[in-house]
């Protein structure tokens, strides 16, 4: 795929990522909030604005490709695709062409689960096992002929520290940082060990069970998501972190939709 511009969009809850893609080469990464009603008018101006800072003229953008786990959003900026770029965005989704899924129902893996498991496999072969920090924590199972087995998901550490404050009206809101101690002395204390060690002990735990019931006990290990990097200093199974991991499976997976 040469001298072409490609705009991916990973669309989560909390977050929009941004990637430009020259020459299939990551030339521009951007965040940005998931604001809710924000309109296609609103994203194109924002698109253009962090593109033009990066040194990319939106006019030379050729391709859009979008995994959205949030469908309202997802519309949003395929409209933009449209009327601001003059690109029929290409959404990635659990059933996508080229992507092996043994899911009961595959269509209902979200995109973002999809992109990492076919740019974890394409980098690290397998068996191999994603854990992904983002609203939700996720692990992912990919066989060692790169095929998507299923996973686990649970509630992302920022999204546990708002359902308990929200449901439990005399414990604190709390900070995330890393406790020291295992018995809590204070309510924050507490609430920050049950969180965040309990956590690490929950994945490690899971990690170890996968490698049992798949057969797979050298299966590798990597990270992705925005709280990755603090979180696996205290992870010793995982190998690497992958910050553009979904990015870059939006960008293989529109490459094999174009090839096929």
């Amino acid at each position: 795929m040469n001298n072409q511009t490609l705009l991916a969009l990973d669309i989560g809850n909390t977050n929009v990522v941004l990637g430009i893609y020259i020459d299939d080469e990551l030339k521009i990464r951007r965040r940005l909030s998931s604001a809710a009603g924000r309109t296609a008018d609103e994203a194109g101006v924002l698109v253009t604005m962090l593109c033009r800072d990066g040194g990319v003229d939106p006019k030379h953008i050729d391709n859009v490709a979008i995994a959205s786990v949030a469908p309202k959003n997802g519309m949003v900026y395929g409209e933009m695709a449209k009327s601001w770029l003059g690109c029929d965005p290409v959404f990635i989704h659990g059933d996508f062409e080229g992507f092996v899924n043994k899911y009961r129902d595959p269509g209902s893996v979200g995109a973002d689960r999809v992109c990492d498991a076919v740019a974890g496999y394409q980098k690290y072969g397998g068996p191999l096992l994603i854990l992904d920090f983002g609203t939700a924590i996720t692990i992912d199972v990919i066989d060692k002929d790169g095929a998507y087995l299923g996973g686990v998901i649970m509630p992302g550490l920022e999204t546990s520290v708002e359902a308990l404050h929200s449901a439990a009206a005399l414990l604190p809101k709390v900070r995330l940082s890393m406790p020291e101690q295992v018995i809590g002395r204070t309510p924050d204390e507490s609430i920050r060990i049950g969180l965040i060690k309990g956590t690490i002990a929950a994945i490690r735990g899971l990690i170890t069970d996968i490698r049992k019931e798949t057969g797979f006990a050298d299966s590798k290990v990597i990270a992705t998501g925005g709280m990755a990097s603090y979180m696996v200093k205290h992870i010793p199974e995982v190998l690497a972190v992958e910050p553009d991991l979904v990015l870059e499976g939006i960008k293989i997976l529109f490459n094999r939709s174009i090839d096929s």
